[in-house]
């Protein structure tokens, strides 16, 4: 019951909410200007309910088996339609949408795309923790603008590394995933959005 609990709480699509929540601890610019933060959150939100309402329709068709995806033979679709979802949420921060958004964050939705892109061309031949994947961003985001900006906690860096570590006992303790894809996962979340934020190409 505890392991369900812990993946229904830390589970992907509300790891994209927690960031730019955990962001406004480290990040001044975030924090004095709500109007940025509200359409972020407004974004994301609607991006969430969007792609939980996907699957879930996708669940009581019958195109897939569950709500966890865990065969990964039927990963490919809804996937692709998660990533269609975080494209338009990407696009909406850009300039042309009349609301100044920093490169930071245009950078935070694209490292997004770039991580469940990269997450379902691997998939195609292996099947890695969407939930380690997901928070594995997170922590990548959290230590980048910590850095960035000096503003670095290290109580909320070990907190993040915590919540992984029992994230990662819950999918194993579920049965969902293997300790391989469970590393996999987080290693690739992470790396992808440490390397878009670096790069700021967003």
């Amino acid at each position: 019951m505890f392991a369900k609990f812990i993946s229904a709480v830390l589970h992907p699509f509300l790891m994209p909410l927690f960031t730019v929540f955990l962001l406004r601890h480290f990040d001044v610019y975030l924090s004095n200007r709500m109007d940025v933060f509200l359409y972020l959150t407004l974004i994301i939100l609607i991006t969430a309910v969007a792609t939980g309402v996907s699957i879930l329709v996708m669940r009581n068709r019958g195109l897939i088996s569950d709500l966890d995806i865990r065969n990964r033979s039927e990963r490919f679709t809804p996937f692709l339609i998660v990533l269609g979802y975080y494209v338009m949420a990407y696009i909406l921060t850009l300039e042309l949408t009349g609301i100044s958004i920093p490169v930071l964050y245009r950078s935070l939705m694209l490292g997004l795309v770039v991580s469940i892109l990269t997450g379902i061309v691997i998939t195609t031949r292996f099947k890695l923790s969407m939930h380690l994947l997901a928070i594995g961003g997170v922590l990548a985001s959290v230590i980048y603008v910590g850095v960035l900006h000096e503003t670095s906690d290290v109580h909320w860096i070990a907190a993040i590394v915590l919540a992984s570590g029992l994230l990662a006992w819950s999918r194993l303790e579920l049965k969902a995933h293997t300790l391989q894809e469970v590393y996999v996962g987080f290693s690739v979340g992470f790396v992808c959005m440490f390397c878009v934020l670096s790069l700021q190409i967003g």
